[in-house]
């Protein structure tokens, strides 16, 4: 008996029907068996996580439900990817594969390799697809914000009118793991492109008028952030289609949104530039890209051990502290927290970032290799081009949570600590202490280090390495390959905004604080 053509569409970080190129095409080169493949090598990686199955999963059963409206479920298989091919090679002759382009971990990059080379033994075409403006290999960064620019204002890719049943065949392993329900500490975002849609409109209609005001608050980022970011990583929204969206939405908007606007738009591209990054050196995910600074944190006796008291909120100092437990419980923190919690943890307590990155991955639901390597190394300095980091937790508690809220809602051991120690509960006098009812070193820690000190160590150290000559050539040459083109204009100083920036992207002269674009 002839076997059945089919198109495999390969279903990975692009959980959708709508601007979805691989799906969108493969239609109409014959009939589709759409695939989404649990890979059980992938889920035991230290950067991936039970939240992220959670979240890809809620995706994956709106993926199901539309694909199954068009006339074709989608048929969820588990195994690696060359066995769960072969099994179908043996039911269908496969006419080609299609998928989009992924940007993962190094996993997937070796595991992608893997299956090209599978496929080309087999002569079955694999067709990819840019889900963003990323060139796989060396990239030419002189030219990339007009490639961006291009590829951003393509039109979005409609759904397929309609899908050809395929029968799956019982034999195939198509049992997949359902995660256990969520336990009742944890605040996780749910997954879906419907809620995806609904938080973008109501972003974009309701919230970005206080997107800038607010998006370094811990306290009202979550209500005045668009969210967007898990829905993006796990590709139940486009990029493109947020992009579009939001410069549609500024044509119409009211003045006061329109910095909000930009600024957002700003990000968007700035998402895709930072994936460029590891897509161009996938290495970043295990070796410094400044290479002087390779060792610079191998002599640490404290690592593990400040790692941990980390990780569990435990350090001593409240606004750190406070930020790890709100990211445990939510999987999520606004950009200036994360970068401060990096910062402190790679200069405060000058952990090596490899030690950082893998149970961060873990604990953010929109964990996004491209972004997450990238950022965590220039937060720590290992860059070569970004200039230090070094955030001061204690300043930053004071300008984003001048009240202590944020820190006692996940702190509560700090619930009677008056405003003025909230920050520095280990200068509260011993009779405070007393009469509070709250004693330091034992209802909540001593600071692991003094971190005035720690960090002008930490500084001086970085500092030194740099003005070495040998160090200063790699720089040039980080530069070269990963330096963004950006043009920055100098305006003057006023109490909203330091240093504007125009915004990639845009030809609007609305602009936008500098400090604020150092999310990206």
């Amino acid at each position: 008996m002839k076997k059945p053509i089919i198109q495999i569409v390969w279903f990975k970080r692009d959980l959708r029907t709508i601007d979805h190129a691989p799906l969108y095409m493969a239609v109409q080169k014959g009939v589709v068996l759409p695939v989404y493949i649990f890979e059980p090598e992938l889920w035991l990686q230290k950067d991936a996580s039970l939240r992220h199955w959670r979240f890809i999963h809620d995706c994956l059963i709106e993926l199901n439900h539309n694909l199954n409206r068009l006339g074709q479920p989608l048929i969820q298989l588990y195994g690696e990817v060359i066995e769960v091919f072969e099994q179908l090679q043996n039911q269908y002759q496969i006419a080609g594969i299609w998928s989009h382009q992924e940007t993962g971990n190094l996993w997937t990059f070796a595991r992608d390799q893997k299956v090209l080379a599978w496929l080309k033994q087999r002569n079955i075409p694999w067709n990819e697809f840019k889900q963003h403006p990323i060139h796989r290999g060396k990239s030419q960064r002189d030219y990339w914000q007009s490639q961006a620019n291009q590829f951003f204002n393509q039109a979005c890719l409609p759904e397929p009118d309609s899908l050809t049943f395929v029968q799956a065949q019982k034999s195939l392993p198509n049992d997949l793991p359902l995660p256990p329900a969520i336990s009742h500490k944890e605040q996780i975002q749910k997954g879906g492109r419907s809620l995806g849609l609904k938080l973008l409109n109501r972003f974009l209609t309701q919230r970005v008028g206080n997107y800038l005001f607010d998006i370094a608050n811990p306290i009202k980022a979550p209500q005045n952030s668009s969210r967007l970011s898990p829905h993006l990583t796990w590709g139940s929204l486009s990029i493109r289609e947020v992009i579009q969206a939001a410069q549609l939405r500024q044509s119409l908007a009211p003045a006061n949104q329109q910095r909000g606007l930009t600024a957002f738009i700003s990000r968007c591209f700035w998402q895709s530039h930072f994936m460029q990054k590891l897509e161009t050196e996938p290495q970043i995910e295990r070796h410094c890209l400044h290479a002087a600074t390779e060792y610079l944190r191998a002599e640490n006796p404290n690592s593990q051990k400040f790692l941990q008291a980390w990780l569990k909120g435990q350090t001593g100092v409240p606004m750190v502290d406070a930020c790890m437990r709100c990211l445990k419980v939510t999987g999520w923190l606004p950009f200036r927290m994360r970068a401060m919690v990096v910062s402190f943890a790679s200069y405060q307590l000058w952990i090596d970032w490899r030690l950082i990155a893998p149970p961060l991955a873990q604990l953010f639901t929109d964990y996004e290799p491209g972004i997450h390597y990238s950022q965590i190394q220039m937060q720590s300095g290992t860059t070569g081009i970004n200039a230090m980091r070094v955030y001061s937790p204690v300043k930053q508690g004071k300008d984003h949570d001048p009240l202590g809220l944020f820190i006692k809602t996940w702190c509560p051991e700090l619930q009677a600590v008056p405003v003025e120690y909230i920050h520095q509960p280990w200068t509260m006098p011993v009779e405070w202490q007393n009469h509070f009812s709250v004693f330091i070193g034992q209802d909540y820690p001593a600071p692991l280090v003094d971190i005035d000190e720690s960090a002008k160590q930490a500084k001086d150290a970085l500092a030194s390495l740099r003005k070495d000559p040998d160090a200063k050539r790699q720089a040039k040459s980080v530069f070269i390959t990963h330096g963004s083109r950006a043009k920055r204009t100098k305006n003057t100083r006023s109490k909203t905004a330091k240093n504007k920036t125009s915004s990639p992207g845009n030809t609007s002269k609305n602009t936008v604080p500098d400090n604020q674009l150092s999310l990206f």
